[in-house]
């Protein structure tokens, strides 16, 4: 009975959507089930106003996101929109376990990090877990208490977000050259915000270059510049044209939805290097050529000490004959 009502609200809410064509009000084409653009957005909106002016019957809002992602450490918010809820309650249920975690407002689980908010006369049920962790990733459904019962998942994903700054922990550049630093989070809420970057505590602010002089930045870049793009991972490259020995220091990618990475930079002057990269540690060049005048000093040392040291040892007596 209850799918019957359904169809035949959806068969007028498809006849309104046509009359309203026909007349202009609506453009675009196909009836609620076609496809994508202004026109399928435009007959979605219409059929949910239909549906709600003559419906006496709880329906859910097919236009909220169901796939979900935080990241850990973050408050998860799960939203279920029930239109026509009338004295009817929403229910919130586990997949995994098949736990009930709420009915109504009523949280039935001891983990305090469960909570259901919803405002008054609001439509949208939300399930708020707070602190979220990656146990937490899985199916959720929302259940209202009709008969028979209605229900729609959807699925959570925590997720531990991360930065990660390409190359070694310690980057080693001559005076006068070019410094690019790559940071990405390849993993996390496809709303990652943004990344700044700091040298030290702080924060590095790239030159702005104003729009009429685009002409002129193009042949004068700016000596330090930011880049952020998003395809398959959010990437940031801070950028430093003609390092100076004042750029030395430790510099943190800080993403405002993730964990920071750093690395430590260090400007060497080309004239007169005062220090050398090797596996890792800082290895004086000065000290080559001392090392090399002591050995030869030594040998000349031992060479002409040679025939002192045949005299001062004691000479071997062959024990007589028998």
């Amino acid at each position: 009975m209850h799918s019957a009502i359904i169809n035949g609200l959806f068969l007028l809410a498809n006849l309104h959507f046509c009359q309203h064509k026909a007349n202009g009000i609506i453009s675009g084409g196909g009836g609620i089930d076609g496809g994508g653009g202004p026109g399928a957005e435009a007959q979605q909106q219409h059929y949910h106003s239909v549906i709600k002016k003559f419906s006496p019957h709880p329906y859910f809002d097919f236009d909220i996101p169901r796939n979900v992602t935080t990241r850990v450490g973050q408050t998860a918010f799960i939203n279920c929109r029930v239109e026509q809820i009338g004295d009817k309650w929403v229910s919130w249920i586990r997949k995994r376990d098949l736990h009930i975690l709420s009915a109504g407002m009523v949280v039935y689980t001891s983990d305090e990090r469960f909570q259901v908010t919803r405002s008054e006369r609001s439509e949208v049920w939300t399930m708020q877990i707070k602190f979220a962790q990656q146990r937490d990733s899985g199916a959720y459904e929302c259940q209202v208490n009709t008969v028979p019962k209605m229900s729609m998942t959807f699925q959570l994903n925590v997720v531990e977000a991360k930065a990660l700054i390409l190359g070694p922990t310690d980057i080693y550049v001559k005076i006068g050259s070019a410094v690019t630093l790559t940071c990405i989070i390849t993993q996390g809420p496809h709303d990652l915000g943004t990344i700044f970057w700091y040298r030290g505590t702080n924060i590095i602010k790239p030159t702005e270059t104003h729009p009429n002089e685009t002409s002129v930045a193009a042949a004068y870049p700016p000596r330090i510049s930011v880049e952020l793009k998003w395809t398959e991972a959010l990437t940031s490259r801070l950028k430093i044209m003609d390092a100076k020995l004042s750029d030395s220091g430790n510099y943190t990618c800080m993403p405002t939805s993730a964990e920071a990475s750093s690395v430590m930079v260090h400007v060497i002057n080309e004239e007169n290097p005062a220090a050398m990269q090797r596996g890792g540690t800082i290895v004086s060049q000065s000290s080559t050529p001392c090392q090399l005048y002591l050995l030869v000093a030594l040998v000349l040392l031992v060479s002409r000490c040679h025939p002192c040291w045949s005299r001062l040892l004691p000479q071997s007596s062959s024990a007589p004959s028998s």
